[in-house]
């Protein structure tokens, strides 16, 4: 994509309730000017509005996405979401959770930022959006220096993820060696004090890995992740890793949005005073009442069914698809699938009901593009919702699927190496309705950047990201054999080296967190709402884009998607 199409990505505004259009001429007045008027316009330049009002739309390469605030406008004064000073960098949440992305932050964001900030914004604070805070011209003024210093965060919209990782090969002394919290007992690991695994780096091209300040000398490890929406959290349940546990994170680390939040603002935002509890509850409520999704296609047009279609996109539909907003809570469950479904028959036949009645509405007008056009879009969006709902193959070898189903119903843990196939729907992972994340079983592990899955090769580790060994029991890793002899397997002794199971990857997911080598390359089941507005895809950025995702399911599961299955699935997911 070239430099001057990411800038405008969001550049275009639709609209915004109550606000007054005013043409822009050139110059900095005029803009400042109608900044003053527009939060769309201020948002745009980085700016924090006055206020968010309730619905404001932006511009993506798809169409239009849409946010709803069910409650109304919002005035950002003294809400903790957009207070710089809770933080000592500038930073407040609304940096990174931008509503022109959909309330994240994705690469054209972050080059429009850059472009009209000429480098300043607080979103650039070497901290995390350098590869390394040390790297050679992580603080320069020179652009070459500047951008090479943040190619992971400018190329895949990653932030540097800064994770406490015991290593037993390393000190085992002082506040840098720390027990995991939450870390249970396995039938491998005996022990919450260090980790079941031993790490150590393979390739470290960021050069932070093997930092003495920033990386395994002081029992610190660097992960390189997409910031998570902030938008529909509503819809978030604890999964099968228990009732307090919500799978907030890509590692699902976090207990709660409270506790997010704090470390949000400790790590991104580099104070030592934590939040208030007053803030804490508020930064999380207004979460809560966020909702964001398409509502536009630019071929298809209409996706809310104001066009008489019922059609039943939109966040406005997405929200009243449930009866309320808990006032400070989630939604209860609604899915189709059940953790005791082993037979994966009744596997969530019809999640999604986004474009339902496009085959058969023909009786609209369009102000642009063909009405044969129109309804060829529309039927392929119909066929593609159908893929994912109801098109059965079979998943093999996903951790946290049905190892965990299994255990659900008083079965043990497979052993490693072991195989296993559940014959399932995309809606298998993706089984909250109408939103498309997981409410049962997450994290799971479905060889994204790791050597889990090379017989089909679907994503193998990108030589941009650094590269992880784990040591760990032979057999303790769920569908997962890779014997070694080495003096890094648990158990060594000098001159002695034990066997165990490699595990390599760019990035070990819940198993870092938590220090259990089942969980390692376990990674949250993303919602899928408003794909269309925040390329690249998982958590590292690692497919370009939605062609691309879907090109790796189907080689990592052999589906048989043909073609036109595949733009039918692209078509349907752009309207999410």
């Amino acid at each position: 994509m070239s430099a001057l199409l990411m800038l405008g990505a969001g550049l275009a505004p639709a609209t915004a309730n109550a606000q007054t259009t005013t043409s822009i001429t050139a110059g900095q007045p005029a803009i400042t000017h109608v900044s003053a008027l527009s939060p769309i316009i201020q948002i745009i330049l980085g700016q924090t509005p006055s206020s968010i009002p309730q619905t404001i739309s932006f511009l993506n390469g798809a169409g239009i996405n849409q946010t709803y605030l069910p409650g109304g406008a919002v005035a950002t004064s003294n809400n903790p979401f957009f207070d710089t000073t809770l933080t000592t960098n500038g930073r407040s949440c609304f940096t990174c959770h931008d509503p022109s992305g959909a309330w994240t932050i994705s690469p054209p964001q972050i080059l429009r930022q850059y472009l009209i900030s000429n480098g300043k914004s607080p979103l650039f604070q070497p901290i995390d959006a350098a590869n390394c805070p040390n790297t050679p011209g992580a603080t320069s003024n020179a652009v070459n220096k500047f951008l090479t210093a943040r190619t992971l965060l400018f190329e895949r919209g990653d932030f540097r993820i800064s994770i406490n990782a015991p290593n037993p090969l390393g000190p085992q002394s002082g506040p840098s060696f720390t027990t995991f919290e939450g870390n249970t007992p396995s039938a491998f690991n005996s022990s919450t004090a260090i980790p079941q695994w031993v790490l150590t780096v393979k390739r470290d091209p960021t050069g932070c890995e093997n930092d003495s300040t920033y990386g395994l000398p002081n029992n610190l490890v660097s992960v390189y992740r997409r910031t998570m929406p902030s938008a529909n959290v509503a819809f978030l349940n604890p999964g099968a890793r228990g009732s307090t546990l919500f799978n907030i994170m890509w590692d699902a680390r976090e207990p709660n949005l409270e506790n997010q939040f704090v470390d949000a603002t400790e790590s991104h935002g580099q104070t030592t005073i934590a939040p208030s509890t007053v803030n804490q509850t508020a930064g999380a409520n207004f979460q809560f009442g966020v909702f964001a999704g398409q509502i536009n296609d630019f071929v298809a047009g209409d996706l809310t069914g104001s066009d008489g279609s019922g059609a039943l996109g939109g966040p406005k539909n997405l929200f009243t698809s449930r009866e309320n907003v808990p006032q400070g809570g989630f939604f209860p469950p609604n899915s189709c699938f059940a953790p005791e479904s082993l037979d994966g028959v009744n596997f969530c036949p019809g999640i999604f009901a986004v474009p339902d009645a496009f085959t058969l509405y023909t009786a609209f007008t369009s102000a642009s593009g063909t009405i044969a056009g129109r309804i060829a879009r529309r039927q392929s969006i119909a066929r593609g919702e159908n893929i994912f709902n109801t098109r059965r193959f079979t998943i093999n070898d996903v951790a946290g699927l049905d190892d965990v189903l299994n255990r659900s119903v008083g079965g043990s843990n497979p052993p490693g190496g072991s195989t296993s196939t559940v014959t399932g729907t995309c809606s298998t992972c993706h089984n909250n309705a109408n939103v498309g994340n997981d409410n049962f079983l997450d994290p799971k592990r479905e060889g994204i950047m790791d050597n889990s899955n090379n017989t089909n090769n679907a994503l193998p580790p990108s030589l941009d990201f650094p590269l992880f060994a784990f040591y760990c029991p032979t057999g303790s890793i769920p569908f997962f054999s890779n014997p070694i002899t080495s003096s890094n397997c648990p158990g060594s002794i000098p001159g002695n080296p034990a066997t165990c199971d490699e595990f390599d990857t760019t990035d070990p997911g819940l198993g870092l967190a938590d220090g259990e080598c089942e969980d390692l390359g376990k990674m949250k089941v993303p919602m899928l709402r408003s794909l269309a507005a925040r390329a690249p895809y998982f958590h590292g950025g690692n497919v370009p884009d939605l062609p691309s995702l879907v090109n790796f399911y189907n080689t990592r599961f052999q589906i048989g998607l043909s073609p036109l299955d595949k733009a039918d699935l692209v078509n349907f997911l752009n309207t999410l």
